[in-house]
């Protein structure tokens, strides 16, 4: 009786073990995506101020620095748009695995439900 008991519990570790498998590794996969991104705006930021100095440093006359600083910023805010709009992708993307996710697995769990 011991013996059986013990292997049900066994069976089913093994059993619930795919399923949160799986969920780690959705979750590690959005969580690497979402620091490959963040990392990327970072280094946008860190060019925006270089480039910014490098436009101070160089201007000749107040107009042209003004020009030149809007131009800039038009630029940096379509990357930022741009950066906005791919990590909506990502957390749509996300969204849908772990919805996916969960909808397989209470398909299994209610069929399971009818077994026993």
């Amino acid at each position: 009786m011991k013996n059986e008991l013990f292997e049900q519990w066994v069976a089913m570790s093994k059993e619930a073990a795919g399923p949160l498998m799986k969920l780690n590794e959705l979750s590690a996969k959005a969580m690497e995506q979402t620091a490959r991104q963040q990392l990327e705006l970072a280094r946008d930021y860190l060019d925006f101020g270089a480039r910014q100095v490098q436009i101070m440093g160089s201007a000749q006359d107040p107009k042209m620095w003004v020009s030149e600083q809007g131009e800039l910023a038009s630029e940096f805010s379509k990357k930022l748009l741009g950066r906005a709009e791919s990590f909506m992708q990502l957390a749509t993307q996300t969204q849908k695995e772990l919805s996916d996710w969960t909808d397989q697995n209470t398909k299994r769990l209610r069929e399971k439900e009818k077994i026993i």
